[in-house]
């Protein structure tokens, strides 16, 4: 039995329907990860920081590329 084209328009609605919200989720999720990298990475920059600053020591940052 072959499908109408009215029946796999619905199908294909409900699927795209589907799919938009899982990207919404997924979209939701990356934001929260991104935002938790970002904290931790804050987090370690300001403990090394910390530690270098008790053990007297001065980490030098090539700003021009290493040239």
């Amino acid at each position: 039995m072959a499908l109408e084209n009215s029946e796999v328009l619905e199908n294909l609605k409900e699927q795209i329907k589907t799919v938009n919200e899982q990207y919404e989720q997924l979209s939701v999720t990356r934001l929260k990860l991104l935002g938790a990298i970002d904290v931790l990475e804050q987090i370690e920059s300001s403990a090394t920081e910390e530690a270098a600053a008790e053990t007297g020591t001065v980490e030098v940052v090539d700003q021009e590329g290493g040239e």
